[in-house]
């Protein structure tokens, strides 16, 4: 054969083959979806809040609550108070917060210091506080509340008599609130 009719059957078995596997690799000319596989969302664990329970209550220690409980709940976890509990001396719907000691005391005992309930848990702690917990406060309005809150942003008080001490309230409204606040 001659080198021109060899160079024909090359180009024309090229196509062929060419054709052959378009069609292979075509399919059907239908669309292919395309799934992507996602993982399911996972849900965060709830928050806790870990609070110590003792004095008259069956099982005094330390509990891991959902955050939100009040110290009712904290109660029940610990087994309840037991009959010799003074049962108006905690406020049983108070909410809870991480750390908190909750003391239940026998009547006429005295709760200790910094436990839910005591003198100290009772006053709004300026480092802390809210405008409107401020506001509630007698002589504080919203402009002395918000400049205690800007006061405190740059500088966390030490003392309570520092709001007098930084001008942000007069020497009358500190007497009138000094037994209602603390610094924590």
């Amino acid at each position: 054969m001659s080198r021109p009719i060899l160079v024909l059957l090359a180009i024309a078995l090229v196509a062929v083959v060419v054709l052959t596997l378009s069609r292979l690799h075509s399919g059907d000319g239908q669309a292919v979806a395309v799934v992507e596989d996602t993982p399911a969302p996972t849900h965060s664990p709830e928050p806790l809040a870990v609070v110590d329970v003792s004095g008259a209550v069956a099982h005094p220690g330390v509990y891991r609550l959902a955050a939100g409980s009040r110290i009712v709940d904290a109660l029940i976890a610990a087994g309840g108070m037991t009959g010799e509990a003074d049962l108006e001396a905690l406020n049983k719907a108070a909410p809870i917060h991480d750390g908190q000691r909750i003391y239940v005391p026998r009547p006429g005992e005295t709760v200790p210091p910094g436990s839910a309930g005591s003198d100290a848990q009772l006053k709004i702690d300026v480092n802390h506080a809210t405008a409107s917990e401020l506001e509630a406060l007698p002589g504080i309005g919203p402009t002395t509340a918000a400049r205690i809150v800007r006061s405190r942003g740059s500088h966390p008080f030490a003392r309570i008599e520092e709001l007098q001490t930084r001008g942000l309230i007069t020497a009358r409204v500190f007497a009138d609130i000094k037994d209602m606040v603390t610094t924590r």
